[in-house]
């Protein structure tokens, strides 16, 4: 796959050294790409004062507009040495993940950076509403960090389901596999790709005629193994570095995203109608509640 040129990084707050920041710089070592850096601001207390006027209200934000920008611009110039191309936004929204939205439509970067809220819970990460919502709703590649740096070595792991069966499907667990593998050369670790199933429940008092839950049990992780087998036969995943599980993708992902100490997952958590491969809506909310690590959030 083509690695993204052009990426939006979030800035929020004056921080000395801001996280997603670091980490869009540490792709540019890789590859040439331009940066878009992009903040939000709004002051409820401006905004719904009845104490000031329109035009007060007006200037006050203006100006808070122009501070940001001013600080967005000084980051900038201290990056004029590097080469990079870099331009700077800001837009004054109540919400972030809509102004994100706004800005994804005017700009439509390939890869959007955004570190983990704050106020995040330090063991489920993604609980805050306004990352839940851009990774619910932004346009683009959504990569939500926790770390300035890489870990080294650390896998990535690629979430896909072996059982699509039309075109965009296999083309979108595809594109699942070649960002897992891009973002794992910059992890030094091997990328590793994962599948869950559920095997039908028969309760072997049953004694059906000619059926047998433990064959069938086998038959279902054996046709799994094939079809991730060849899912990933042109990407060099090696044997070891596949994982066919069974069992529910919220519970057995991120178990194995921290027993392989994942860096990151790569997921998909919508889909346009028709396609089925991409987590889709409570399964996606409730994988993305257990991991402890990284994701790349991908749409079809």
């Amino acid at each position: 796959m083509k690695f993204p040129q052009h990426i939006l990084v979030i800035v929020s707050g004056k921080r000395k050294e801001p996280i997603a920041l670091a980490r869009a710089l540490q792709l540019a070592q890789f590859y040439d790409i331009k940066l878009s850096l992009f903040s939000c601001v709004y002051d409820p207390g401006t905004d719904l004062s009845p104490l000031l006027s329109n035009p007060h209200k007006k200037a006050i934000k203006n100006k808070k507009l122009q501070n940001r920008l001013e600080y967005l611009d000084s980051i900038k110039e201290s990056l004029a040495s590097s080469g990079i191309p870099i331009t700077t936004h800001v837009l004054w929204h109540r919400k972030v993940q809509n102004a994100v939205m706004e800005i994804c439509d005017e700009l439509s970067p390939d890869l959007v950076i955004k570190r983990i809220s704050d106020n995040a819970n330090s063991i489920n990460p993604f609980t805050m509403p306004m990352d839940w919502q851009l990774l619910r709703q932004c346009p683009s590649p959504l990569l939500i960090v926790k770390d300035k740096e890489w870990r080294m070595p650390a896998p990535v792991l690629a979430a896909v389901n072996v059982g699509a069966e039309h075109t965009g499907e296999k083309e979108f667990n595809q594109q699942i596999i070649a960002y897992a593998k891009l973002l794992s050369r910059l992890t030094d670790a091997p990328a590793e790709v994962v599948t869950t199933h559920i095997t039908p429940m028969v309760d072997e008092a049953m004694n059906i005629p000619g059926f047998d839950p433990v064959d069938l049990k086998q038959k279902v992780t054996q046709f799994n193994q094939e079809r991730l087998a060849e899912m990933v036969k042109e990407s060099n995943i090696s044997p070891d570095k596949r994982h066919v599980i069974e069992g529910l993708a919220e519970d057995r992902i991120p178990e194995l995203a921290n027993k392989i100490n994942a860096q990151l997952v790569v997921m998909g958590v919508s889909a346009q109608k028709g396609l089925k491969n991409a987590f889709m809506g409570n399964t996606a909310e409730r994988v993305l509640t257990h991991l402890q690590c990284e994701v790349l959030a991908l749409k079809p």
